[in-house]
């Protein structure tokens, strides 16, 4: 990252430098221009190859709900377990999640609506 920065302050040196110079040798500006440009374009290409791609496979993160009284322990240690999806039971439409207490290991299977 650090060398990719020095190439950056480079590259807005040498424009500055060129929008210093009259303009007379308007021809020999623009091919400047033109090899920054390109230099530019190389380092944006280097940044978006240096970002992880995005795991299409993972499953967008829900909202957890606050954790609730467990009814076996009566202690207030009972939550969701977003990973761990079935199919509805009984029935009923849509997916059912795990709910874990954290204290006395009770589970329940609950629909998400």
């Amino acid at each position: 990252m650090t060398d990719m920065v020095a190439r950056l302050e480079s590259i807005r040196e040498r424009l500055s430098a060129l929008g210093d110079q009259p303009a007379a040798d308007a021809t020999a500006a623009a091919g400047r221009i033109k090899a920054l440009v390109d230099e530019l374009d190389q380092v944006i290409l280097e940044a978006k190859g240096a970002r992880p791609a995005p795991d299409p496979g993972r499953r967008a993160r829900r909202r957890q709900p606050e954790v609730e009284k467990c009814p076996r322990c009566t202690i207030r240690s009972l939550h969701m377990v977003p990973d761990q999806t079935r199919p509805a039971q009984h029935g009923s439409d849509g997916e059912e999640t795990l709910w874990l207490c954290s204290s006395c290991g009770y589970e329940t299977w609950r629909s998400e609506g």
